[in-house]
C-alpha cells in the first residue's frame, strides 16, 4: 500500500499528469492535489526527452477554478466532492497514481551526489542552499527536502529552487536564520508580479501589498538563482473527517493578528481576535500570505465565513481564498 504522501510532494497519474499534493489531510482513498504540469510545449523536460507545460500561471482561485474544469472535462474521477469542506476538490484516487516524488527522498538523492553535481547548476545551488540552512540555522539536513521541478526532474535553466523544512521548531530557526542573514550571497525579496498578483487577488492597495511584500522572508536569491522555502508540518494536524467546515456566507470584519506560528504551512492559519462573529482564526491556502502578517496587525478582511465543528467544540474562522470569495474578498490594514 501506498504510504501517505506529505504536503509540497508530487505524483503523476496514467495520462502523465503531474499533481503537487495540498496539505496533509486527505480522504482514505485520495489525495487533494493541484494539476501543475501536463505533456506539451514548454521549456520543462524531462530525462527521456518529454516536454511539459504548466496548467497555473499562477495559485490565485481563478486559476484553480480553471484547472478544476478542465480536469473535470477529461476526467471526472479525478475531481471529488469532499463533505467535509462542502465544495470539489482536485483529488485523484490512490489507484489513479503511477509515480510519486517525495521531497526528502530527493534532497537525500542530492545530498549524497553532490561532488559529482555540475558547479553552478541547479541542482548543485539545491544542495549548497540546504547546506547554508543547515550551517545557519542549527537544524539538520535531514529536516530538509526539495520540492518543485527540480523535485521532478524536469528543471530548465530559469527554474527556483524550491525547499521544504520540515518541523515547527525548525521552520522558525530557518526564518531566524533568513531574517538575520548578513551573507552578501543571499538576498531576501519578491518582484513586482508578486505584489500585483497579491493584489488582484485581495483588492489590496499598493501601499499594503507593498508592506506586505517587504516582510516576506522565505523568498530571494542565493548566489543568484531564485528560491522559495515552505514549511511542512512534523506530522498531520488532523486526520481527514475530523473536522466538518460548515459555510455561513461571506462576510466582512476587522481582526488582530495574534499569533503567526502557523502561517508558513498548509493551510496557512493564523490566529486572531475578531469581536462580531467570534472568528479566531484566519487561513488560506493562498501561499503569498504566508508569513507575511504579524501579531499586532490589525486588518479589514472580507472573505468566507466558516463554523468548524470537531469534537473539540466549535468554532469560527475566515477561509481567504475560498471558491465563494472569488471576485469579492478583499484585506486592506487599518489603524
Amino acid at each position: 500500500m501506498l504510504s501517505p504522501l506529505r504536503d509540497k510532494d508530487y505524483f503523476t497519474t496514467r495520462e502523465g499528469w503531474i499533481f503537487l499534493v495540498l496539505g496533509d489531510v486527505h480522504p482514505e482513498d485520495r489525495v487533494w492535489s493541484i494539476l501543475k504540469y501536463v505533456e506539451g510545449a514548454g521549456p520543462w523536460r524531462s530525462s527521456d526527452g518529454r516536454t511539459y507545460s504548466r496548467t497555473l500561471s499562477d495559485y490565485s482561485v481563478k486559476e484553480v477554478i480553471r484547472t478544476l474544469n478542465y480536469v473535470r472535462s477529461l476526467r471526472p474521477d479525478y475531481v471529488y466532492y469532499d463533505p467535509t469542506v462542502g465544495n470539489e476538490v482536485m483529488a485523484p484516487p490512490l489507484t489513479g497514481i503511477t509515480r510519486v516524488f517525495r521531497t526528502k527522498e530527493r534532497a537525500a538523492e542530492l545530498l549524497r551526489s553532490r561532488d559529482s553535481l555540475p558547479e553552478g547548476s541547479l541542482e548543485r545551488r539545491s544542495v549548497e542552499l540546504m547546506e547554508w540552512l543547515a550551517e545557519s540555522a542549527g537544524i539538520p539536513l535531514d529536516a530538509l527536502g526539495v520540492t518543485g521541478s527540480i523535485l521532478l526532474g524536469i528543471a530548465h535553466s530559469g527554474s527556483d529552487v524550491d525547499l521544504v523544512v520540515y518541523g515547527e521548531e525548525c521552520v522558525k530557526r530557518a526564518l531566524r536564520a533568513l531574517s538575520e542573514c548578513s551573507d552578501d550571497r543571499l538576498r531576501l525579496g519578491v518582484g513586482s508580479e508578486w505584489i500585483s498578483q497579491l493584489r488582484s487577488q485581495f483588492r489590496t492597495t499598493r501601499e499594503d501589498a507593498e508592506l506586505l511584500a517587504s516582510r516576506v522572508l522565505n523568498k530571494g536569491e542565493f548566489l543568484g538563482t531564485r528560491f522559495s522555502l515552505f514549511g511542512v508540518r512534523q506530522r498531520p494536524a488532523q486526520r481527514h473527517g475530523e473536522s466538518q467546515y460548515v459555510s455561513k456566507g461571506i462576510v466582512e470584519t476587522v481582526v488582530e493578528i495574534t499569533d503567526d506560528i502557523e502561517s508558513l504551512f498548509t493551510p496557512v492559519v493564523y490566529a486572531v481576535d475578531e469581536e462580531v462573529f467570534g472568528v479566531e482564526r484566519v487561513v488560506t491556502y493562498y501561499g503569498r500570505l504566508a508569513g507575511v502578517l504579524r501579531p499586532g496587525d490589525k486588518l479589514s478582511i472580507r472573505a468566507k465565513l466558516e463554523e468548524v465543528r470537531s469534537d473539540r467544540g466549535t468554532v469560527y474562522q475566515l477561509l481567504m481564498g475560498s471558491y465563494e470569495g472569488f471576485g469579492v474578498e478583499s484585506l486592506k490594514f487599518v489603524s
